[in-house]
């Protein structure tokens, strides 16, 4: 089995090994094998959760997130770890879509997506190399773990967009948003045309208010350096804080700011300000922006756990 394409056959991995073992894998029933068989029509659209356990090479899957369903229960089914799947996602979770899809796997580590054609596995190995560990035993457990072929140790292996690669103990520390409130009970308006409650017409909300106590500590949603701390129009006292991927973050109707300028701030530990009803406002709300680096306004909370 090769990297392209084949790990995410897991059903045909199902069929090899029960072919090897001369009997179907203990706990998955016969019929649920011939869902892959071309003599008949097909079974389950998606993958039975106990093969990921049983199964002792790597699969992976689309997962379809049901009702009651959270990260940690979507983990310990497919017999990997939270982090695994957040790394492979790049998706903290901090909300989960029921009806949305993920991408699971019965590994303990990343899986990589090959983006561009060409990618080598020098280059991927001696990216995500981690804790002190010898770039060439790594190579060989991408190698053995993946099922390349053993010259890959020996030329430069190339793989192709779309192929995706197991990289064993490797988690990636995500940068991603997070709310700037310890926590919060509603959001009183969202993002997108709305009626403004100050100018009386309709307008498009670049952002989500969310209604909160007078003097509600307001934290960085992500690490970066502020840009602009004081009063801006109808946000009122406001703080602007830049990221190293080129978004911004502003924070609106704030009764005190606690940062200026220049200052470096780290995620949901630096005190930015607290919640107040400066600007256009008609009472205590946070207003909270998610500017792209293009100048483009998005919706915060579809942001939230992702970069």
């Amino acid at each position: 089995m090769t990297a392209r394409g084949n790990l995410v056959l897991w059903g045909g991995l199902l069929l090899g090994l029960a072919a090897l073992s001369g009997a179907a894998v203990p706990g998955i029933s016969p019929l649920y094998y011939a869902r892959f068989s071309v003599m008949v029509p097909p079974g389950p659209p998606e993958p039975l959760a106990e093969a990921f356990r049983l199964i002792p090479r790597l699969i992976h899957a689309r997962h379809k997130v049901t009702k009651g369903e959270d990260i940690r229960s979507i983990a310990t089914a497919y017999g990997t770890d939270i982090r695994s799947l957040q790394s492979t996602n790049s998706n903290e979770f901090i909300f989960i879509s029921r009806g949305g899809y993920i991408r699971v796997h019965n590994g303990r580590g990343l899986l990589y997506e090959v983006s561009v054609d060409g990618e080598t596995l020098n280059g991927i190995a001696a990216r995500y190399l981690r804790g002190g560990r010898d770039l060439k035993s790594f190579k060989a457990e991408i190698v053995e773990d993946n099922a390349l072929p053993p010259s890959a140790l020996l030329v430069n292996y190339k793989f192709r967009k779309g192929d995706r690669v197991y990289l064993p103990a490797v988690y990636i520390d995500l940068d991603t948003y997070r709310m700037p409130l310890r926590n919060f009970g509603r959001i009183s308006s969202s993002f997108g045309m709305r009626y403004h409650p100050v100018l009386k017409r309709r307008i498009f909300h670049n952002g989500c208010d969310i209604p909160m106590p007078l003097g509600t500590p307001v934290y960085p949603s992500r690490s970066g350096a502020v840009t602009f701390s004081g009063w801006k129009g109808g946000y009122g006292n406001t703080v602007e804080v830049r990221h190293k991927d080129g978004s911004l973050c502003r924070y609106g109707h704030l009764s005190e700011l606690e940062v200026k300028a220049g200052d470096t701030v780290q995620k949901s530990k630096t005190l930015l300000g607290k919640v107040g009803s400066t600007g256009q406002s008609t009472g205590p709300h946070l207003h909270f922006e998610i500017i792209t680096p293009s100048g483009k306004s998005v919706n915060p909370l579809a942001k939230i756990g992702k970069k």
